[in-house]
């Protein structure tokens, strides 16, 4: 397994040519060559490395060398090869392969072209840093270098005041949940003094159940703002200033993954406390709720599919609250799939139409772009969850797996779904289909795009089409690094005390061949249920915006505090501006006035002002003349003298 550190290293090697040469020697197309040959190289060892670990199911860690020295703990630079990490850069590089060859077509004559290609690179190695290591510090490294990259690839066209906006809040916003990330690394460490994954789950029975409860809730709260889960989430829709495919690598291969993942990872620190687990299901049955009702009232394509995303990764981690560590890990790489297709499509309708992003002036793009089209239909009907797409396989088990632990969580990610299929298929309608509103000027030079664009449309919906018939496959494979049963790093009696954790919290067990939870669920009346659900919000979706028997307008009219409500995005913009913006701004005015005006200039002016005046008293009695001293002698020794005879 030596060769796996090429993995991470052929991206860095390509961002650091890219970043010294790539304006001098490389410009368009070898950037974007040299930047797909590297991601692609990942890709194919991934697949070798993954395909050796499924045959296997060891545990492997390869240390390449040593980081620094904390006291008697040795951090080093590794990489952790087992089935999580395995399944996880298989998504990162393959995805990312195919997004870096659309990218070459979607940045044609673009003056940056290198520089965008070397952040992309950039952004994937940090990715495949935090997925393949196994201790806190390096997957720390990993998590603030996506922030980072993704700080420089949201902002890319920096000369827009909307992109560098969108970047900084980006990276603010991350900072938070960064922080509470942070603080949880210290106190684990402090707690079991080590930072390796192993040797922190081995000595998981010794420790008190409200400091692993602690730990857990605030690594959370990283995964929180990394995977911008409801609180943290404002950053997510309007990252979409970046260009289409950096979108695309955000929301399916890197960034918001790496929260989902890194739950999953630490699965038995997050077992042993329900409480956690519990946060877990709340935060992502909410974020799945809310984030569905967001997306109903957009008309910005590319923020449309991005409250999709926010969404679907709620459905993950409502999977890990859940005790379905495997589902929620199939999901993520069902998503990856049908997400890049969807964003990689909407990037090809931006081309096509001169980045006209709104849908209302979109309509009968199909009879121009058709290859576009169909691929953004099977990415639909796979975010919908039709079968036998891979969403249904992927989604819907976490759903059904709801309604056996709680009644409440299943009707919001029931109902969820219901507006998800809604959402995306008035998306495709008014783009794809329904009136013409295409500009005159525009629908002349409208067509499909090149191949570069098409064949990682193709591919990426084949994947939609059948990764879901690989659900059995996908649940055996994970067990040695989900399962505690088979977790043969652990110690038994920390397999007893995970699995315990398990159980006393939110276990639920799923059927894990395709087949058969096809047939039971399309036979059982849940199963109907959520398939007529889905259903039911295309059917709402072509009467609204098809056949337009429902007028959407009125039904805005009608119900304008709930229709304001949605498209003011539940109005947590506004109030993060009150209170951290504006808020921010009036406190640090008070401040400023008290602080530095009052007391500050209070205490510097007011020393001045006393010595200017006692410079003056003083002056009146320095006057230089003899005749002066004589006399205010002779008052002093009169005023003395009547004293000392007064009290004598």
């Amino acid at each position: 397994m030596e060769y796996l550190w090429i993995i991470p290293f052929s991206p860095l090697i390509a961002f650091i040519i890219l970043g010294l040469f790539g304006y001098k020697f490389f410009r368009e197309p070898l950037a974007g060559i040299i930047a797909v040959g590297a991601v692609a190289l990942s890709a194919v060892v991934s697949v070798i490395g993954f395909i050796n670990v499924a045959s296997t199911g060891e545990h492997h860690v390869l240390k390449l060398f040593t980081w620094m020295p904390l006291g008697d703990y040795e951090i080093s630079v590794s990489i952790l090869w087992d089935p999580l990490s395995a399944l996880m850069t298989c998504v990162v590089t393959v995805i990312s392969t195919f997004i870096f060859l659309f990218a070459v077509g979607y940045m044609r004559n673009e003056p940056s072209y290198p520089r965008f290609f070397a952040y992309l690179s950039l952004f994937v190695f940090f990715m495949l840093m935090l997925t393949l290591s196994d201790n806190l510090v390096q997957l720390f490294f990993g998590w603030e270098g996506v922030g980072l990259a993704s700080y420089l690839l949201i902002g890319f066209y920096h000369h827009k005041n909307s992109a560098a906006d969108a970047a900084f809040e980006s990276f603010i916003t991350n900072r938070v949940g960064d922080w509470l990330f942070l603080t949880g690394l210290i106190l684990a460490f402090v707690t079991f003094g080590t930072l390796d994954y192993i040797d922190i789950f081995n000595q998981l029975p010794e420790v008190g159940y409200w400091t692993i409860t602690i730990i857990a809730l605030l690594l959370f709260g990283g995964a929180v703002g990394k995977s911008a889960q409801i609180g943290l989430h404002i950053w997510l829709p309007n990252a979409m200033e970046g260009p289409t495919p950096v979108s695309a690598l955000i929301h399916a291969a890197t960034m918001v993954a790496a929260g989902v993942y890194m739950v999953s990872r630490l699965m038995p620190i997050f077992s042993a406390s329900d409480i956690a687990l519990d946060t877990v299901l709340f935060v992502g049955v909410a974020s799945a709720f809310i984030a569905a009702t967001m997306g109903l009232v957009q008309n910005d394509i590319k923020r449309i599919i991005a409250y999709s995303t926010m969404s679907q990764l709620g459905y993950m981690f409502a999977a890990e609250g859940l005790g379905l560590f495997s589902e929620g890990m199939f999901h993520l790489a069902s998503h990856a799939v049908f997400k890049a297709l969807l964003f990689l499509a909407a990037g090809s309708v931006l081309i096509g139409i001169h980045h006209i992003l709104n849908v209302q002036k979109m309509g009968q793009l199909r009879k121009y772009m058709p290859i576009t089209a169909v691929t953004f239909l099977i990415g639909a009907l796979a975010l919908a969850g039709i079968p036998p797409f891979a969403g249904f396989f992927s989604k819907d088990p976490i759903i059904e797996g709801a309604y056996e632990i709680s009644k409440l969580a299943w009707f919001f990610l029931w109902f969820g779904a219901a507006l998800t299929a809604f959402y995306i298929f008035r998306l495709y309608f008014l783009a794809f289909e329904n009136g013409d509103r295409l500009d005159p000027h525009i629908k002349e030079h409208v067509k499909e795009s090149p191949w570069t664009m098409t064949v990682p449309l193709v591919v990426l919906a084949t994947g939609a089409v059948f990764l879901g018939f690989f659900k059995d496959f996908f649940g055996n494979f994970l067990k040695p690094s989900l399962d505690p049963q088979h977790m043969t790093f652990l110690k038994e009696d920390v397999r007893i005390f995970v699995e315990e954790g398990l159980s006393r919290a939110h276990h639920v067990h799923m059927a894990e061949d395709a087949w058969h939870f096809m047939t039971h669920s399309l036979s059982s009346p849940l199963g109907l249920l959520l398939l007529f659900t889905a259903i039911g919000g295309i059917f709402f979706a072509w009467v609204m915006y098809q056949i337009r028997l429902i007028s959407p307008s009125k039904v805005a009219r009608d119900f304008k505090p709930l229709y304001l409500l949605l498209y003011n995005r539940w109005y947590f913009d506004f109030i993060y501006y009150a209170i951290f913006v504006y808020g921010y701004y009036r406190f640090s005015k008070i401040l400023w006035w008290i602080g530095d005006k009052f007391i500050i200039d209070g205490i510097v002016d007011g020393t001045g002002k006393v010595s200017l005046a006692t410079g003056g008293g003083v002056r009146l009695i320095q006057t230089g003349r003899i005749s002066a001293y004589v006399m205010q002698m002779a008052v002093g020794i009169m005023i003395f003298l009547g004293i000392f005879l007064l009290f004598k």
